[in-house]
C-alpha cells in the first residue's frame, strides 16, 4: 500500500480530551484496519492532570507523577507503520491542502497531511500559571516548583480570581495554613460572591461560608490591577468596583483569572470572537467536514473537564462512521451546569441543574483524590470519568 493510499488521522493535543481518543481509536479502528494511520502532535511528553492543580501548588501534597504523566510509555507498543508520536506545536493550519505545519521541540519544522483532523490543543491559564499545563512537561515543572517554594516561604498569599480554580485553590491553602493560623490566605474576586453563573446563590454562599471557616479572608468585588515584585515580596494593587484603590503585600501572588485557547496556529476564519474555534453541533469545525474539534479549544461549551470528557466519548464513536463515509452522529451539548468545587480536603459544594450538591458527596466523588487515583489510566487512555474503556 502506498503513502497516498493511507487515511492519516492528525491529533492536534495530548490533554483529558485527546488522549483517550488517540487510545480508542488505534486499538478499535486503526490496528484493525490496513490503511490507517494516527500521528499526534504536542509539544508536550507529559499528560497534564489539571483537575489536581488547586491541591498540588501546596508543598508536599502530591508528587509531581500524581498529575504529570509520561506519554511515551502508552504508545511504547504501537507499530510505527501505525503511530507516530511528533513531539511539536502546530504553527500554522491550512484547510484548503489538508496540511498543518509544526514547530519542532528538537528544532526545525515539518509540514504533516492529513486526511482527518481532531484539534484537542486546549487552553492555558493566564499569567503562564500551571492550573492548565505550560508548553513543556519541564516549564510546567519549573514553574509549579517555584510556586510551591514561594507558599512555602510565605507568610501571605494572595489568590486572585473567584472561578473554580480561585476558590478551590484558597479552600486547599486555608485548608493546609490559615485555619491552623500558620499563613494569611486571602482571595480576591471581582463580584460579590466566589463563583459567577450559572452558579445558584445558595452554592455561592456556600463557598464563601466554607472558606471563611477556614479563615479565608475574602476581598468581594475587586481585581489585581497591577502586580510588582520587590524581592521577596509582591506588591498587588487593588481596585474595587468603585473605582477605589489599595494596596496590600504578599510572598506569594497566584492568579487563576481564566484561560487562552491554543489556537493561534488556526486561520482567523475558523476562530469566534474570543480565538475559540467555531464547532458545529457535529463537534466539526464549521465549513471543513474533516476537521473535528473537542475540548477547550472549542467554542460549543464551557471550557470544563465534565465537557472535554463527553465530547472525547462522543467522538470516539463518531470517527468511524466518519472514516467509512457514514453520517457523523449530532453531538448533544448540555446547557445544565454541572459542577463540584472542593473546598479544603474534607467540604466542597457543587451543583447539578439547579440542585446544590451535599458537601459529602462532593468530598466522595472529587475532594478525597481529586482524580489522582485514576489520572493515569485517562493518560493511557483507558478511563476517563465516568467510563472505563479497557480492562
Amino acid at each position: 500500500m502506498t503513502a497516498s493510499e493511507v487515511k492519516t488521522i492528525v491529533v492536534l493535543g495530548s490533554g483529558p480530551a485527546a488522549i483517550p481518543v488517540v487510545r480508542q481509536t488505534m486499538v478499535n479502528l486503526v490496528l484493525k484496519r490496513d490503511n490507517l494511520k494516527i500521528i499526534l502532535v504536542t509539544p508536550n511528553s507529559n499528560f497534564h492532570w489539571p483537575i489536581a492543580m488547586p491541591r498540588v501548588v501546596v508543598p508536599g501534597l502530591v508528587a509531581d507523577d500524581k498529575v504529570m504523566i509520561p506519554l511515551a510509555p502508552t504508545f511504547a507498543d504501537y507499530p510505527p507503520s501505525k503511530f507516530e508520536f511528533v513531539l511539536g506545536k502546530a504553527s500554522s493550519l491550512d484547510p484548503a491542502s489538508n496540511t498543518v505545519a509544526v514547530e519542532l521541540n528538537a528544532g526545525g519544522s515539518r509540514e504533516i497531511n492529513y486526511h482527518t483532523l481532531v484539534i484537542a490543543t486546549g487552553a492555558r491559564a493566564r499569567d503562564d500559571m500551571p492550573w492548565k499545563g505550560l508548553t513543556t512537561a519541564e516549564e510546567t515543572k519549573q514553574k509549579l516548583h517555584a510556586l510551591q517554594e514561594q507558599i512555602k516561604n510565605a507568610k501571605t498569599i494572595v489568590i486572585a480570581g473567584g472561578g473554580m480554580t480561585g476558590a478551590e485553590t484558597a479552600g486547599e491553602l486555608g485548608f493546609e495554613y490559615s485555619q491552623h493560623g500558620k499563613k494569611e490566605i486571602i482571595l480576591v474576586h471581582t463580584e460579590a460572591l466566589p463563583l459567577s453563573a450559572p452558579a445558584t446563590d445558595s452554592v455561592r454562599k456556600s463557598v464563601k461560608s466554607e472558606l471563611e471557616r477556614l479563615k479565608v479572608k475574602l476581598i468581594p468585588n475587586s481585581t489585581v490591577a497591577n502586580a510588582t515584585v520587590q524581592g521577596g515580596d509582591t506588591i498587588l494593587e487593588l481596585r474595587a468596583a468603585d473605582g477605589t484603590t489599595r494596596s496590600i503585600t504578599a510572598q506569594a501572588y497566584l492568579p487563576a483569572t481564566g484561560i487562552i485557547p491554543n489556537t493561534e496556529f488556526a486561520p482567523k476564519t475558523l476562530l469566534d470572537s474570543k480565538s475559540y474555534i467555531k464547532q458545529t453541533n457535529y463537534l466539526q469545525a464549521e465549513g471543513h467536514k474533516n476537521i473535528f474539534v473537542i475540548g477547550d479549544a472549542g467554542s460549543l461549551e464551557t471550557a470544563t473537564a465534565g465537557h472535554a470528557e463527553a465530547q472525547a466519548k462522543h467522538l470516539i464513536k463518531a470517527l468511524p462512521l466518519y472514516i467509512d463515509g457514514s453520517a457523523v452522529p449530532v453531538y448533544e451539548a448540555s446547557d445544565k451546569p454541572i459542577f463540584a468545587v472542593t473546598l479544603g480536603r474534607s467540604r466542597g459544594t457543587g451543583q447539578m441543574g439547579t440542585f446544590k450538591l451535599f458537601s459529602f458527596l462532593v468530598w466522595f466523588m472529587k475532594g478525597r483524590y481529586l482524580g489522582t487515583d485514576y489520572a493515569h489510566l485517562w493518560a493511557a487512555g483507558k478511563k476517563t470519568m465516568s467510563t472505563t474503556f479497557e480492562k
